[in-house]
Parts: C-alpha cells; sequence; structure tokens
C-alpha cells in the first residue's frame, strides 16, 4: 500500500510541476506578443499609434485611436480612442488567456492536493 501511495504522490506532483510549467510558458508567451507589438509603436514612420490599434477588428466605427496601454493580467494591449473608449488590439490570441488562467488554477489545485496527501501520509506514518 506505500507504493502505490508513493507513486501517486510522485504523480500528483510531476503534474503540479507540468501544470506550473505551462502556466509560465502561456504566460511568457504573452508577454512577448505584447512586448514585441509594443516594441514596434513609435520606432519608425507610420509607427505611432500602434498598427494592431488601427486595424482591429473591434474598433469602433470612425473612431481614431490616440494611445494604446500595455496590461499584463490579462495580457494583451488595450486602445484608447479620443473618445475614451478602449477595445483590445488583438495582439494576443484570444485563447491565451482563457487558457492561462485554466492552468493557473489547475496548478493550485494540485498543488494544494499534493500538500494535502503529503499531510496524510505523513499522520499515517505517525500513527504506526
Amino acid at each position: 500500500m506505500a507504493e502505490q501511495d508513493g507513486s501517486a504522490s510522485t504523480l500528483l506532483r510531476g503534474t503540479a510541476v507540468f501544470a506550473a510549467c505551462v502556466t509560465v510558458v502561456l504566460y511568457l508567451l504573452g508577454l512577448l506578443l505584447t512586448g514585441f507589438a509594443v516594441s514596434e509603436a513609435g520606432s519608425g514612420a507610420d509607427s505611432s499609434p500602434l498598427h494592431q490599434c488601427r486595424y482591429a477588428p473591434e474598433r469602433p466605427e470612425g473612431a481614431t485611436v490616440v494611445t494604446h496601454e500595455a496590461r499584463y493580467l490579462p495580457v494583451g494591449v488595450l486602445c484608447r480612442t479620443t473618445d475614451g473608449r478602449e477595445f483590445a488590439a488583438g495582439v494576443v490570441p484570444s485563447w491565451l488567456n482563457p487558457a492561462l488562467a485554466v492552468s493557473f488554477a489547475a496548478t493550485v489545485v494540485l498543488v494544494a492536493a499534493a500538500f494535502v496527501q503529503a499531510d496524510r501520509r505523513a499522520a499515517a506514518r505517525q500513527a504506526r
């Protein structure tokens, strides 16, 4: 029985580490995409306002884009118009932030489960 608990514990910890790695990779991908888009703005002719803001499908009809803001949670770029409206630039794929949230939640749940299992194993060892 102890071997089975040990392998289950190892599997749970390994899965938690994998989920944490996925979370980090997704977040870094979002930061990379946001950073590349923002670094293009202001460097060269026709670079301001951000190209992704000017040609975004969510841009309000007839709105003039004034500025942009990089967001780090959720990852992405928000564009602002002259009348104060905001919309997403579409720099980050639409699936990235939900996948990041799911992987972060899975990491938290798996780490908590690993701690609970470790406590139960320690209590079982002391009971012997």
